[in-house]
């Protein structure tokens, strides 16, 4: 059980990378930057999910290989649904704030297809590292 506490509180605190990003885009659009830096900032926001989607993943597969629990997978899910969510959101109010041009006519639509599609690509490489690792561990010679 503590191998689990410790990879809980490693993973909560990577959590603050994506927080602050988010933090950081907010700030940006309520100052009514250059488009440019709302823009970057959005971009790093982006990354940020990224990058700490890698180390969830090491972590996940990790515990997921010693365990055989699927806690930090699901815990990867909820991540990516609520940070891809969010992207969403910060990608249609820069659209809507600057005025931007889109391809549709309200002012939700490309927000939800934007992290729908971002969420559908995490999603997939995750459900495949975890089908992975459920399939290895099946194998014979791990036993």
């Amino acid at each position: 059980m503590k191998k689990k506490y410790l990879l809980a509180g490693i993973f909560f605190f990577l959590l603050l990378y994506p927080s602050i990003q988010a933090y950081l885009v907010m700030q940006s659009l309520e100052l009514g930057q250059v488009v440019n830096r709302v823009e970057r900032s959005i971009l790093f926001y982006q990354i940020s999910i990224w990058l700490s989607w890698i180390v969830f993943m090491i972590i996940a597969v990790y515990y997921k290989w010693t365990t055989e629990n699927n806690f930090f997978f699901i815990l990867t899910y909820a991540f990516l649904l609520l940070t891809f969510s969010f992207f969403g959101y910060f990608v249609q109010a820069m659209v809507n704030f600057f005025e931007l041009p889109s391809t549709f006519e309200d002012n939700y639509t490309l927000g939800v297809f934007t992290a729908l599609e971002n969420f559908a690509i995490a999603a997939l490489l995750t459900a495949f590292l975890h089908a992975a690792v459920w399939w290895f561990t099946r194998r014979w010679h791990r036993r």
